[in-house]
């Protein structure tokens, strides 16, 4: 691949083919109250999902992602994921925007440019994300929802799990949110994502969120790691260029 080559980021795959991601989330919280010590609570959530597109129609697939697997690991016990066996369905473009879903998701994708990139372009995408409210007791009381906006830039390419793959450094600045009376909640982000721009699949991702939430005599810290990864997937046996083409390739991404 060449460094100066320009390139389509969006999903693309025939109707009818599986991709499977191992998902790993490290999540480490530690509380601070005045007056007492700091707690801190640690786990890591490991899942195997399977996706498959059903249909493309009219520039939109329709697509099933069923967990197939998934544990817990909190406090030095294991514990199955409750959502195991669960099948969620998606209708998506091929940029990646996210049109319809048969479950709420508390947070949205920022989709692909609908533009030619070459190394060192940059772009930006806003991602919803719903924050949930306490009331004056401590209990959930509805969610607040926030933007927070993700900037990209394409900053190479590369060869990972036999694919070609284009490099995105993913970067979320710090937004500072006032959640609640005297309640505050900053947000912070960066990552990388290899994306198989030919094969028009996710092949890797590593992002690390850090949140800090501050209210009157209180402070909640929080580290989380995701790790997405393409597996049991063949690598593609040769270089077959990226030429476009109508609906019969299509997939959302991990």
């Amino acid at each position: 691949m060449l460094q100066g080559q320009p390139i389509t980021l969006e999903y693309k795959m025939s109707p009818g083919e599986v991709l499977e991601y191992h998902t790993q989330v490290e999540s480490e919280q530690s509380l601070k109250e005045e007056g007492q010590f700091e707690a801190t609570i640690r786990s890591v959530l490991e899942m195997k999902m399977e996706q498959k597109v059903l249909d493309v129609t009219g520039g939109l697939a329709k697509i099933d992602v069923t967990i197939q697997e998934g544990k817990i690991l909190r406090e030095g016990e294991t514990m199955e994921l409750p959502a195991v066996g669960q099948t969620i369905q998606i209708t998506m473009k091929r940029n990646g925007d996210i049109v319809k879903t048969s479950v709420d998701f508390p947070f949205s994708q920022p989709a692909f440019p609908d533009r030619v990139l070459k190394v060192n372009d940059k772009w930006t995408g806003d991602s919803q994300m719903d924050i949930p409210l306490m009331d004056e007791n401590g209990q959930q009381a509805g969610t607040k929802s926030v933007t927070l906006t993700y900037h990209y830039t394409l900053a190479g390419f590369d060869r990972v799990a036999g694919y070609d793959v284009a490099l995105i450094q993913v970067e979320c600045p710090q937004t500072s949110i006032e959640v609640q009376p005297e309640v505050n909640q900053s947000i912070v982000a960066s990552g990388k994502t290899f994306f198989a721009h030919r094969e028009g699949r996710l092949i890797k991702s590593n992002v690390e969120t850090r949140t800090r939430i501050t209210a009157p005599g209180a402070e909640v810290s929080t580290h989380i790691k995701v790790a997405v990864d393409l597996v049991n997937t063949p690598a593609p046996t040769g270089s077959i260029p990226n030429v476009g083409g109508g609906d019969e390739h299509f997939i959302i991404g991990a």
